[in-house]
């Protein structure tokens, strides 16, 4: 009977063609989107490993990449239902203020000139 040993996985996982390509394609995703976000990101690789139904000692193996990347939070915003029940902006128990303008920045910055 011939010894057994196992072999490193990733010269088993070398020859996982697309698998590979996968993992790598993902792996640099998750990088730089937890270094965007801070957040934690994942990848998962399942090897799925069946016997052949007609002959014995030929396996079939199949895999999957799940890839997990982070995202940032979405903002929430706040809503004030109104007396006929629907959502509003603007807190329907407190009053406006009169004689309030809007001060934005005009819509064309001017350029000023230096005096020496």
């Amino acid at each position: 009977m011939t010894e057994q040993h196992a072999k490193p996985f990733a010269d088993f996982l070398a020859q996982q063609g697309r698998a590979h390509e996968e993992l790598t394609e993902g792996l640099h995703q998750v990088i730089a989107a937890v270094e965007d976000t801070g957040k934690a990101g994942s990848i998962t690789l399942v090897i799925k490993v069946e016997p052949d139904k007609k002959a014995s000692g030929i396996f079939r193996i199949s895999d999957n990449v799940t890839v997990k990347v982070p995202e940032h939070d979405r903002g929430a915003r706040i809503y004030f239902k109104d007396g006929t029940g629907n959502l509003s902006r603007s807190n329907p128990n407190q009053p406006e203020l009169e004689g309030l303008r809007d001060v934005s920045a005009p819509a064309e910055v001017r350029q000023l000139k230096e005096v020496n």
